[in-house]
C-alpha cells in the first residue's frame, strides 16, 4: 500500500475528513465557488467544454500532465488529464473565459495550496492567453504573468 493511500485508510478510520478543494473568483461583480470537478455551475458544459480548449493549447505548447499530484487511485472513467483538469482553479480559470473571452485580468482565491501540475498549467495559460492571473492560495499570492513566469519564482 502507498503512503497516500495509508493515510486516507487511517483519516478514513480515525472519522477525519479531507477538506475539499475550494476556489472562489470575481467575475463581472459576482463571486462564484467551484469545488474540484463541479458541475453545478448552470454554465457548466460550456465551462468544460472551455476547459477540454485550455488543456488542448497546454498540450499543443509542451505541458505534460503530472500524476505524482494525483494521491489516489483512479476510476475507470477517469484518466490522469480529467482528474487534473478537474482542479478547482482550473474550472474558475475556464469559467473567466467563458465569461469574458478576452479577460486580461483573472484573480483567484483557493483554501488550499495550488498543486505542481496546476502552478505550471496556469502559468503557461497566462502565457497563451496572454493575461495575469492572481491566484491566492493558502499559503502565498502567485502572480503568473503573460510572459509565463510566476512571482513565487516556482518556489510553491
Amino acid at each position: 500500500m502507498n503512503k497516500a493511500s495509508s493515510i486516507r485508510s487511517e483519516l478514513s478510520r480515525s472519522g477525519a475528513k479531507k477538506k475539499p478543494g475550494l476556489s472562489w473568483t470575481v467575475v463581472n461583480g459576482e463571486l462564484y465557488q467551484f469545488l474540484a470537478h463541479d458541475r453545478s455551475h448552470p454554465r457548466s458544459a460550456e465551462i468544460y467544454v472551455e476547459l477540454e480548449k485550455i488543456s488542448r493549447e497546454l498540450i499543443e505548447h509542451g505541458h505534460e500532465y503530472d500524476s505524482s499530484w494525483i494521491t489516489r487511485p483512479l476510476a475507470e472513467d477517469e484518466t490522469i488529464e480529467s482528474v487534473l483538469c478537474g482542479h478547482s482553479e482550473k474550472l474558475a480559470i475556464a469559467w473567466n473565459f467563458v465569461a469574458n473571452a478576452d479577460t486580461t485580468f483573472i484573480q483567484i482565491t483557493k483554501n488550499l495550496r495550488v498543486c505542481g501540475d496546476c502552478h505550471q498549467a496556469t502559468k503557461l495559460i497566462a502565457a497563451i492567453r496572454r493575461c495575469h492571473i492572481v491566484v491566492r492560495d493558502a499559503n502565498r499570492i502567485h502572480h503568473f504573468d503573460p510572459d509565463g513566469q510566476c512571482s513565487c519564482n516556482d518556489y510553491f
